[in-house]
């Protein structure tokens, strides 16, 4: 049975939100609880402004949400019953899978751009010749993390612009510090995501080299939302209750993508500043996921070596 949340507990969280809104709450003492586990980055804006917009609350549903750790750590919780519902990478959505975990995606965060601009650049040190692949030989690239959407994206990057991967380095660097880690020398170049990028693109000593990401995995996926099979078998009512709240909130994104409501939005979760929210990369957020890209995805995984098994990605589809 599903958890319900007591009006103590929500009625000084929502209340504001329905009187913007405009909206007529149902009884806060019968919103059903879901549990989502979250990264408080820009690709799960359509969550914060179902939550802002009241649109939980219109289906009857109080969204407690959780910072997590990271993919793995947020697939152990929700595998575990920590959550209902999750947000993810890609690489560690299928990794699980591949591991037995038994999944079920609900919903689609923003795929990688079909081409140019990208929410990440290779970032190199001004005036040093590094522009392909085969260019990077001998010289270290820095990453987020290896056997990541970073890694994934650099290897193919490298492949499709001439290089060899084997003559090539990848360093581990946090996402803050990538910027550092150029002008530093501590590496030749980086994948530098969103906001950091939009920062290193105003820094004179710096240049951007290359858009990997639409280059190596144009359309693919880099995350999902997702669900146990569990909660997809004995919860489906409210997910679906969910599910359609935040793809309303995902209608908004789009509807007001670039405009300050969207740039005020994303700033009251991430605490970034507004004003460079406004220079960034937006993405809209979709309305479906896309199980072709899905397939392709795995099957790129699986030839660079980061799944054993073949993924039945469209069996993994909450219906």
């Amino acid at each position: 049975m599903s958890a319900v949340i007591s009006r103590r507990e929500t009625i000084a969280g929502i209340s504001a939100s329905f009187v913007l809104a405009g909206i007529l709450p149902v009884r806060a003492d019968e919103l059903a609880v879901v549990r989502v586990g979250v990264l408080p980055i820009f690709a799960v804006a359509a969550h914060f402004a179902a939550e802002k917009q009241g649109y939980f609350a219109q289906e009857g549903v109080a969204a407690m949400t959780q910072t997590v750790a990271g993919g793995a750590a947020g697939i152990s919780g929700l595998a575990g019953g920590s959550f209902d519902v999750l947000y993810a990478n890609s690489i560690s959505c299928f990794t699980a899978l591949d591991q037995g975990i038994d999944l079920r995606f609900i919903a689609e965060g923003a795929p990688v751009p079909t081409q140019p601009p990208d929410p990440g650049a290779l970032m190199i040190r001004k005036g040093e010749n590094l522009k392909t692949g085969k260019d990077f030989e001998g010289r270290t690239i820095g990453i987020n993390a290896k056997y990541d959407l970073q890694w994934l994206t650099m290897h193919g990057w490298v492949t499709k612009t001439g290089g060899d991967n084997d003559k090539v380095a990848y360093r581990e660097v946090p996402l803050p510090s990538m910027l550092d880690a150029i002008r530093s020398k501590q590496v030749d170049g980086a994948l530098v995501l969103d906001p950091f990028m939009t920062m290193g693109l105003g820094d004179p000593a710096l240049e951007r080299v290359a858009w990997p990401l639409s280059t190596a995995l144009p359309g693919l996926p880099t995350s999902f939302w997702m669900v146990s099979a569990s909660a997809a078998e004995n919860k489906a009512p409210l997910i679906r209750r969910y599910l359609k709240a935040f793809l309303k909130g995902g209608e908004w994104i789009n509807a007001h993508l670039r405009d300050d409501a969207y740039n005020q939005l994303i700033a009251s979760y991430t605490k970034t500043d507004p004003k460079l929210i406004a220079q960034m990369v937006a993405s809209n957020q979709p309305m479906s996921v896309d199980v072709d890209a899905g397939i392709r995805l795995a099957g790129i995984m699986k030839q660079n070596g980061l799944l054993k098994t073949d993924i039945d990605f469209k069996a993994k589809q909450f219906s």
